[in-house]
């Protein structure tokens, strides 16, 4: 014989349709049959009650607002970690740029101390010029600015480092103009 479905027992049924219920380790959202079988009420009431108060609308609203926070939450989670990847790709990046650097001084300073010494070969200026690019590109997406760098303009702020690199950059050129006694004109 079939359970009367008391107000209790509908707000019961009703939230375990909508809400589901969890069994051992997982969450289940039982059907109307299942529902039926799992109190002892009978089928076709059980129908008419969740017909008339529309628990199918209401489970399909209440499952579109989960999905939706877990949507936000995935989003929130994946900005986060975009964040890390930047970050640590402009670390790489400026380690590159102070790696170029370095070698590059101490090339221009062992020229300057023998100047029998060539300093860096061309193909090393070479590879240290791509490497620097490639840093430079990293750098710049990381910082969320174009891929590719067609021209430079004077209003770009340079992360620290980099702005480092340029002053070196500079410093050793200078250096080693002002090595040469002769002027081209």
């Amino acid at each position: 014989m079939s359970e009367k479905i008391t107000d209790e027992l509908k707000i019961i049924m009703r939230d375990e349709f909508v809400y589901g219920f969890i069994e051992g380790v997982s969450r289940v959202y039982p059907s109307i049959d299942q529902l039926v079988q799992r109190h002892d009420v009978a089928r076709a009431t059980l129908y008419r009650l969740q017909d008339k108060e529309n628990w199918q609308r209401q489970k399909n609203q209440v499952q579109s607002e989960i999905q939706a926070k877990i949507d936000a939450e995935r989003v929130k989670n994946l900005v986060e970690e975009s964040y890390k990847l930047d970050d640590r790709s402009l670390t790489i990046a400026q380690g590159f740029l102070r790696k170029v650097a370095r070698r590059m001084q101490n090339g221009f300073e062992a020229e300057q101390r023998d100047p029998n010494v060539d300093g860096l070969a061309t193909e090393q200026l070479r590879e240290l010029s791509q490497i620097a690019l490639n840093a430079q590109k990293m750098g710049k997406l990381a910082l969320g600015q174009a891929q590719e760098i067609s021209k430079v303009s004077a209003d770009i702020i340079n992360p620290e480092a980099f702005r480092e690199v340029l002053e070196e950059l500079d410093k050793l050129a200078e250096e080693k103009s002002s090595g040469y006694e002769h002027t081209v004109q």
